[in-house]
């Protein structure tokens, strides 16, 4: 990594990517500052333990703390020169139920972390792990294959001249803290970045049905759950394997001032595209075994079908996805596997299957 970090604060640090990264930065001997609330049931518990058995352990804290707590936030914050903000409320559904608690995490939560970055004498780097979901709905026409959705043409997927029109509570939040993080680096100077992030997926995700559906899916298959579809399972996504995106956040931190500012889409791009039913077929190849596939309702505002154009990220950082979505896939099942007796611990009740827990805890952090 060419930009030097001494210190490290990880907000969501218990969580997927947060987890992923912080593991990486103690890899390089940074100190690391895991910032988390641990408002997802035992994963981020468990997460959080897997790093404390990391050689470099003695250079890890772990802080339990919401960023909406800014003085939480700022005191977990001393002495940082990089932030991964990666803390959020992830599902679209539950933000649509509880859309307060979405914009406390994702909008208050945002800001709290920047205006903390703006009172360190460090002069941090902000990386924002954002979403796809600030695009919203595609206006592009569909083509229905037999097992999936397309864009009709030769399109490369949405790039970063879409418009962000995110037509429910997550994909507004997110995009909120999109403009923030912009504004912050245009008005205080500060080094910014956001990341549009699309599927990410991999190793240490606890997914459920509401956000993680690969994660989820390899789950099911390695324990034998049922999986419910929403919808027919033709829509499509671009997969974005966790390697590949911790490349891109040290690539960025490497090339700061080029990026400083931006909203730059990150996504396994047209040839990392695949639908639910796809993915389902490969790992019935890979397990050998079928599950009990129901289908149900289309949930409002579900993309039919997007994919990256990622054009603008080759661009800027040199940076291509490495991971194809089968080989990313197939090792995501394979960690899955290995750790059955972690998974089982996760997922042991009905409600350990859903992100509610989640919420109940946010309110009492509220």
């Amino acid at each position: 990594m060419g930009y030097e970090v001494s210190k490290a604060l990880v907000t969501g640090g218990a969580g997927f990517v947060g987890v992923n990264y912080a593991k990486h930065l103690l890899d390089r001997g940074v100190e690391v500052v895991v910032y988390d609330n641990f408002g997802r049931g035992p994963g981020g518990k468990i997460n959080c333990e897997w790093l404390s058995k990391h050689p470099n352990a003695n250079k890890l804290e772990v802080v339990e703390g919401d960023v909406r707590d800014f003085e939480s936030l700022k005191k977990a914050a001393s002495g940082c020169d990089l932030i991964l903000h990666a803390a959020a409320q992830v599902s679209v559904p539950l933000s649509m139920e509880e859309p307060k608690v979405d914009f406390e995490i994702n909008v208050l939560g945002t800001f709290n972390v920047l205006e903390v970055a703006r009172s360190l004498n460090t002069d941090p780097a902000v990386i924002y792990t954002s979403t796809n979901k600030v695009y919203g709905i595609p206006e592009y026409e569909l083509v229905e294959l037999e097992t999936r959705y397309d864009f009709t043409g030769d399109l490369l997927g949405v790039d970063e001249k879409a418009q962000l029109k995110a037509e429910e509570p997550y994909g507004a939040s997110k995009a909120v803290g999109d403009l923030y993080v912009k504004a912050y680096h245009n008005i205080y100077g500060l080094k910014t970045v956001s990341f549009r992030c699309s599927c990410m997926y991999g190793p240490r995700q606890w997914g459920v049905e509401e956000q993680g559906w690969v994660a989820w899916f390899c789950t099911a298959f390695a324990l034998g759950y049922p999986i419910t579809i929403f919808g027919n399972g033709k829509q499509v996504r671009d997969l974005l394997y966790i390697s590949d995106v911790v490349e891109a956040f040290d690539l960025a931190l490497d090339n700061i001032d080029k990026v400083a500012g931006l909203g730059i889409n990150l996504g396994g791009g047209k040839e990392n595209a695949v639908s639910l039913l796809e993915v389902i077929a490969y790992l019935e190849q890979l397990s050998g075994r079928k599950v009990d596939i129901q289908f149900t309702d289309w949930r409002p505002f579900d993309n039919k079908c997007y994919y990256t154009d990622i054009t603008l990220v080759k661009k800027l950082l040199g940076w291509i996805p490495k991971v194809s979505w089968r080989d990313g896939v197939r090792m995501t099942y394979e960690w899955v596997k290995e750790n059955l007796e972690v998974i089982e611990e996760v997922y042991r009740s009905k409600e350990g299957r859903s992100l509610r827990p989640m919420v109940e805890a946010a309110k009492k952090h509220g």
